[in-house]
């Protein structure tokens, strides 16, 4: 499968659909998901143009995969989702179900807080 730029974490990477950003480093963003699953329902995505997970560590650098991985750490900590647990998601493809067609983490849990 080929990138396609018509996708819209690549549009809100590229300034085209405004989005407010609860986390950004070098190569990742972090939003709230719009249609939430759980009380914290965050997306953790990479900012380079990769389709998948498989796309990101074929074809990343180690510095993108390092600090996507401490991206997703970072969303756990900030959130309190240690104590309470959390899930980790990442839909590949049609049978994946897979939405947007570019790599992204869903990270899901209850806070301390709800």
């Amino acid at each position: 499968m080929t990138y396609d730029k018509n996708n819209i974490f690549y549009k809100i990477l590229h300034n085209e659909i405004s989005s407010k950003f609860v986390l950004e480093g070098e190569h990742f963003i972090v939003i709230n998901d719009i249609k939430p699953k759980a009380p914290v329902h965050m997306l953790v995505i990479p900012k380079g143009e990769y389709v998948d997970y498989a796309d990101f560590v074929a074809n990343a650098s180690d510095a993108e995969i390092l600090d996507f991985n401490k991206a997703i750490k970072q969303v756990v900590d900030m959130m309190h989702l240690n104590e309470g647990g959390y899930r980790l998601i990442s839909n590949s493809g049609k049978f994946g179900e897979q939405e947007v067609p570019h790599m992204h983490v869903h990270v899901l849990g209850n806070n301390a807080d709800n």
